[in-house]
């Protein structure tokens, strides 16, 4: 999803437009698929952890 905080260039792309578009993409294999596919869905859950821990401290940070 577009945050406007990335690094790149160009404006990041949703996740669903993402696994779209890896699905599309022919792979070597279908366990390269899977391999990529896996890949794409802890890189998002990991930012997504990462951000709730941001938002976590935010808010401990107001209430003190």
């Amino acid at each position: 999803m577009a945050t406007g905080t990335s690094n790149h260039p160009q404006q990041p792309i949703d996740t669903y437009t993402r696994l779209a578009r890896l699905l599309r993409t022919p792979a070597a294999s279908r366990e390269a698929l899977l391999d990529q596919v896996y890949e794409e869905l802890l890189d998002r859950e990991s930012r997504a952890y990462a951000a709730g821990w941001s938002d976590a401290l935010t808010e401990a940070r107001r209430t003190r």
